[in-house]
């Protein structure tokens, strides 16, 4: 199938630069981030300090002595207090209070680790009622709501309250990037202090092009963000659904306002860790064997690590610097796959799906193929690479990692400023380098992969190749700046390094 969509729809397709307007001259990698100052589609470009006071709320929770957030899952006949049903504090959460299932209960768990991996603070359990943070379905909300943290006051500062998933079935939708999943781990941002990061909510929210207030605000950079990732350019879809995928963790912007409220948790797998396929993470998420289709920013505090696309599909863009993002996913299901995922998410959840046909996928997948082609090639000058989904993954600020693992299609690989071990695996892949150090390349292919140096400036007479080396002197002290390493043994030929 994957032939014919690729023959079948060749054509070229407005980027994402031609279709919104980026004000900006050549853009290397469609990242808003990088433009602070400009503007996209008429809205300001903020920088992280702006995007700071738009998301956080001013609200935190009170932090233990020992360093703990605590949070419990109030059952069946634990009434909750008072105030929370006064008529005269106008609070109504209580309504239809319900106790949460097992599965719900087994997810907003999981949500809250990922937040716990990200800040200084420790979640706890505890049991019973007065937890910082109070779990409940109730009848009240059309989705769900929270309310945010106190450190004096009222006692339901800080408590999540779910529209029943009898009353709303995607409060039961809690597989990879189902709604109900990342509902909870939005409402939990309001637990720890934060908001929107436009003044909507609610029924009250229209559209990205009416209420964001600055030109990243969409959920590919926040998951408390209201509007689609599709929004700022990024195009993201669950196939085995044929569904646009929400955002499965905190995003990137999600994850620096927390730690410059909370300070970031540098416990967070210290050990060298695998991200990708072969996951080491401890964390389905991150598990793309699991996870097929992720939508996530990772966070890790330490150790020698690893992102690895080895398992993806139509090729990649791998960028290992933080703050940015790379783009992938698995194979595109076919018809039958995608009408069984279906079928089971209306027995999960009593929601009917509908029914797909091949002729649909095709083209919906031959168009959104050839979409991110056009867009990957815009952004870094190369053709011919096909990923299933673009700008879906995103390194956090401040996080490194340091090898990266392509898949067996066409990749483009994106260096960092650490020394980093690459692997391309099959396709005639692209190494891009924007720092100095030493890295090495495992497999590359002469005659096929390329080294691109593009960003340094620098001709072919400041650079030295022999079997297995290339050295660059960057700066024109006579010193190499970059090294390369061909751990199998590559002599590169001329036409093997591009230098713009």
């Amino acid at each position: 199938m994957a032939r014919k969509i690729f023959d079948d729809y060749e054509g070229d397709l407005p980027t994402v630069t031609e279709e919104y307007g980026l004000n900006v001259e050549t853009p290397l990698e469609f990242n808003l981030d990088d433009y602070v100052g400009g503007t996209f589609r008429g809205k300001d470009i903020y920088d992280l300090d702006q995007i700071v006071d738009q998301i956080d709320a001013g609200r935190a929770q009170k932090v233990t002595a020992n360093n703990t957030i605590t949070y419990t899952f109030l059952g069946e006949g634990d009434g909750l207090i008072g105030l929370y049903n006064n008529p005269t504090v106008g609070l109504s959460g209580g309504n239809g209070l319900g106790a949460f299932s097992a599965t719900q209960v087994a997810a907003a768990r999981s949500s809250i680790e990922l937040w716990d991996d990200l800040i200084a603070p420790e979640f706890r359990e505890t049991n019973g009622r007065g937890a910082d943070i109070q779990f409940a379905n109730s009848s009240d909300p059309g989705q769900a709501f929270a309310y945010y943290p106190g450190e004096k006051g009222y006692k339901f500062y800080g408590d999540v309250f779910v529209a029943d998933p009898k009353l709303n079935w995607t409060n039961e939708w809690l597989g990879f990037g189902g709604y109900g999943k990342t509902t909870l781990i939005h409402e939990l941002g309001h637990t720890i202090g934060l908001s929107h990061p436009g003044s909507y909510n609610g029924i009250g929210a229209t559209t990205y092009a009416a209420q964001a207030e600055y030109a990243q605000d969409s959920e590919q950079y926040s998951i408390m963000s209201y509007w689609s990732p599709s929004e700022t350019g990024a195009r993201i879809i669950n196939w085995d659904l044929v569904f646009f995928g929400n955002a499965q963790t905190p995003m990137v912007h999600d994850i620096y306002v927390a730690q410059v409220k909370y300070g970031a948790d540098m416990t967070t797998r210290t050990d060298d860790t695998v991200y990708g396929f072969n996951s080491t993470a401890d964390r389905d998420v991150f598990d793309f064997s699991e996870n097929a289709f992720p939508n996530v920013a990772i966070w890790d505090a330490g150790g020698e690590d690893t992102l690895d696309f080895s398992g993806f599909f139509g090729g990649t863009v791998l960028d290992l610097r933080d703050g940015q993002f790379s783009s992938g996913g698995s194979a595109i299901p076919n018809v039958v796959s995608v009408n069984q995922s279906r079928v089971d998410l209306f027995f999960e959840t009593g929601f009917f799906a509908g029914y797909t046909s091949q002729a649909s996928i095709d083209i919906t997948a031959g168009n959104f193929l050839n979409a991110n082609r056009a867009s990957i090639a815009n952004d870094w000058g190369y053709d011919d690479v096909f990923a299933v989904n673009y700008q879906n993954i995103a390194i956090a600020y401040g996080a490194e990692i340091e090898n990266g693992i392509g898949s067996e299609y066409r990749d483009i690989i994106i260096a960092n400023e650490l020394d980093n071990t690459l692997t391309g695996n099959g396709g005639d892949d692209v190494f891009i380098f924007l720092d100095g150090g030493t890295d090495t390349i495992t497999d590359f292919e002469t005659g096929s992969d390329l080294v691109d140096l593009s960003a340094f400036g620098i001709t072919d007479a400041g650079v030295s190749i022999s079997a297995g080396l290339l050295e660059a002197d960057l700066n024109g002290d006579g010193t190499a700046d970059l090294t390369l390493i061909f751990s199998n043994g590559a002599e590169l030929a001329a036409t093997d390094v591009f230098y713009g």
